[in-house]
């Protein structure tokens, strides 16, 4: 899990320009469904695909180029389960981060709410209105502070990102091969452009706010307004949209996927051999797809491990077929795994 901390204060300046109100779980629900929506439709335009294929192009000959994209292209079967999977994944994760901040007081996030408002009001130069939202803020934080005095980092956002790319391990390996002799070459921001459509993840990205700072500034923003100082009211709310801190948490979608298909293999007939093997063969490429992303830095011995367990049950499908032990440790290592990269800092 990635962190990052302090909202800088030019983005508290443009959520106070834009009007954007922090969401509650409908505003995760609406970002989800449509993200969802975004990448299950046409998941290989999402997200740079185009940019890259752009500068791929210039680099080889035409002919080249339509070959890759041949070999890169699924086919409709392919491309239906796919899109079907996705959305199973994506619903399935995101089950997992609901309710993060259904345990906040409701006062604490219609206070956020209200300093928002009160910096548009004096941005309009409407101090007074401005006054009385601080007002009503401060009293919230007072009231939620009085309730329990050790809160402390309030979870009052969460959003969710998601970003696919769709591209199989050979298209994967040609790009990262072209950036290398990029940046041999020096052509360091080319090499950047063809690189950063190579993400395929979720991202989920919960904002807390300081609950032992946060307060203080909001009555300090109400005080320079009575005393006429508006520009240091609005400085002081856009420091205190500064304090709130991000954590993000990525998780790996080849990851996700892996992990269906390997469930989905686990539910199926027996006697189907075949279908079964090439379920997990196509898992096993999820898990090559993740390493060369550059998803398994931290945890690259899971990943190998999970790629023998695979493994294993296929040499057990061919022979005896005595796979239910084998399918039980393997999803108990996909479990581990992912809680292992949800607890990553």
């Amino acid at each position: 899990m990635k962190k990052s901390m302090n909202i800088s204060i030019a983005l508290a300046t443009l959520l106070m320009a834009s009007g954007v109100a922090f969401a509650g779980s409908d505003g995760l629900k609406d970002s989800v469904a449509k993200e969802e929506a975004k990448a299950v439709k046409n998941p290989t335009e999402v997200n740079g695909t185009v940019a890259a294929k752009a500068k791929v192009e210039e680099a080889t000959s035409k002919e080249q180029f339509e070959a890759k994209m041949k070999a890169s292209d699924f086919s409709s079967e392919a491309r239906a389960d796919r899109s079907k999977r996705l959305q199973r994944v994506f619903n399935t994760e995101v089950s997992q981060h609901k309710g993060i901040n259904e345990q906040t007081p409701k006062m604490i996030l219609e206070g956020i709410g209200l300093t928002v408002k009160a910096a548009k009001a004096i941005k309009s130069g409407k101090n007074d209105e401005a006054t009385k939202y601080l007002e009503k803020a401060s009293k919230n934080f007072s009231e939620a502070l009085k309730k329990d005095p050790n809160l402390d980092m309030v979870p009052v956002n969460q959003e969710v990102k998601i970003k696919t790319f769709a591209g199989d391990i050979n298209v994967i390996k040609k790009t990262l091969d072209m950036a290398k002799d990029l940046i041999e070459k020096h052509q360091t921001q080319d090499a950047r452009e063809i690189l950063i459509p190579l993400q395929d993840e979720m991202d989920f990205i919960v904002r807390y706010i300081p609950m032992k700072i946060y307060p203080d500034i909001t009555k300090k923003a109400a005080e320079a307004l009575k005393q006429g100082k508006s520009k240091e009211a609005l400085i002081i709310l856009a420091k205190g949209f500064g304090t709130i801190m991000a954590i993000k948490q990525i998780i790996p979608i080849p990851l996700m996927l892996a992990q269906d298909m390997v469930i989905e293999a686990s539910k199926m007939d027996k006697t189907k051999k075949d279908e079964i093997i090439k379920i997990l063969e196509s898992a096993k490429m999820e898990l090559k797809r993740a390493e060369l992303l550059g998803y398994t830095q931290k945890h690259t011995k899971a990943y190998q491990t999970l790629t023998n367990q695979i493994n294993a049950i296929e040499d057990e499908i061919k022979g005896k077929n005595a796979v239910e032990k084998l399918y039980e440790d393997i999803k108990i290592k996909f479990s581990k795994l992912f809680e292992d990269i949800r607890k990553d800092k």
